[in-house]
């Protein structure tokens, strides 16, 4: 995320907040690349989705995970719905983080992952083309 996001490290540098943890797991400091997979409220709902998915995958960073997909996805369709998936994930993760800091809740991960799920699968239906071919169709409509 290019040092963009106010992670608690970078607001605690700055003599903003009591202490630079991360707010989802309270173990190691905020900074991005903990925060986006490296956190164990992340990692998890990224396993429980790429497993859902039907891919196993241990990369624990956002760059890593990007080259990752370029590589091993099978087609274009399939490579596009992984980054929505992604891209979901990262924005899920933020939001909960965000409740965690305001809210003082963590959320639930099976309830994280169920709204990725529901939101990428109703996302990606209305952008699947009717030339999509029956492979790539059928690997989606199966999740």
């Amino acid at each position: 995320m290019l040092g963009r996001l106010k992670t608690n490290d970078i607001l605690f540098e700055l003599k903003i907040g009591s202490d630079d943890l991360c707010p989802l797991c309270g173990s190691k400091n905020e900074i991005a690349n903990h925060l986006f997979f490296g956190c164990p409220f992340s990692c998890n709902c990224k396993n429980q989705i790429m497993g859902w998915l039907g891919f196993q995958n241990s990369k624990n960073s956002v760059s890593v995970l990007l080259k990752w997909i370029q590589r091993y996805a099978k087609s274009k369709v399939q490579k596009t719905i992984i980054y929505t998936v992604v891209a979901f994930q990262v924005y899920h993760i933020w939001k909960a983080r965000n409740t965690a800091v305001w809210r003082f809740q963590v959320p639930v991960i099976k309830n994280t992952v169920k709204i990725i799920q529901t939101e990428v699968k109703s996302r990606i239906a209305n952008l699947l083309r009717k030339k999509t071919c029956n492979r790539d169709r059928d690997w989606f409509l199966s999740l």
